[in-house]
């Protein structure tokens, strides 16, 4: 099953989910992830034919179904950027992606010359620790302007104190007619973002929420979520400069793509 569609507003998402009714229910859904287990997958990018020993099914099939590090989840963002490299040609892109240590930023490199990964610390110690591997801050990023063809951010924009400000960045480095790919933990029918915590004119931190932290390879505690995201985020990148801006509902048993939660993986795609 291949299903690819770019949704731009809630309403819209709930008119697919309807649509799709009977292949997105939990047993339908299940039957596709055990599907792709029996059978294995293909990486994009790399090409490389996964073998069903291969695959760990994971606690959920959006962060599982994973080979080499690489889950379901991203997987669908590769297969985003597998698709414009070969409608751009693009022999030998320049991609960023912020996150430097992770399997997916690893195996970029790996393929593409002109890979940059970056992570993000304060910590003096940590930042010594992770040196060559570049410190950026998505919220001012000292790449120059119009730098990349492509840029990524996956399970990171949640944890940007100022979102518009990283959208903003992003557009300002990417190309013209480059692309931005990325996940982001999503409040599926929600209009508006929930904002968990903010920073003040001087940098302290205020928790509007009880603080949440997910994993990052940075930070043994976790780090902290500022914001998950709402449909808002759509028209926000629209203000922060992209001509166009969606989510990219997909599943695909050729590539390994699902979701236990609403049957498909969501990447967040933007267009300068």
């Amino acid at each position: 099953m291949e299903l690819s569609i770019d949704i731009r507003d809630l309403a819209e998402f709930r008119a697919i989910l309807d649509s799709h009714r009977d292949l997105l229910t939990v047993n339908a859904v299940n039957r596709l992830g055990a599907q792709i287990l029996a059978a294995g997958c293909r990486e994009p990018l790399t090409g490389r034919r996964i073998l069903p020993f291969e695959l760990d099914p994971g606690g959920g099939w959006r962060e599982g179904l994973a080979s080499g590090g690489l889950s379901s989840r991203v997987r669908g963002v590769m297969r985003c950027m597998e698709q414009v490299i070969a409608d751009q040609a693009l022999a030998s892109p320049r991609i960023y992606a912020a996150e430097g240590l992770t399997a997916f930023a690893l195996t970029m490199r790996g393929l593409y010359p002109r890979f940059l990964g970056s992570e993000f610390t304060t910590s003096p110690e940590r930042l010594e620790w992770m040196y060559p591997i570049p410190c950026e801050d998505l919220q001012a990023l000292s790449m120059p302007d119009d730098s990349f063809d492509l840029v990524s951010t996956n399970e990171v924009l949640e944890h940007v104190p100022d979102i518009d400000k990283a959208l903003t960045e992003m557009h300002r480095v990417l190309k013209p007619d480059g692309w931005h790919f990325g996940t982001v933990p999503f409040l599926f029918f929600e209009e508006m973002g929930q904002v968990r915590a903010t920073l003040d004119a001087r940098g302290g931190l205020i928790h509007h929420m009880e603080p949440q932290y997910h994993g990052d390879p940075m930070n043994e505690g976790g780090v902290l979520v500022f914001e998950l995201p709402g449909w808002d985020l759509v028209s926000r990148a629209r203000a922060a400069g992209f001509r166009d801006a969606f989510m990219r509902f997909m599943i695909s048993t050729e590539h390994g793509v699902l979701s236990e939660h609403v049957g498909g993986v969501l990447v967040f795609c933007c267009q300068k």
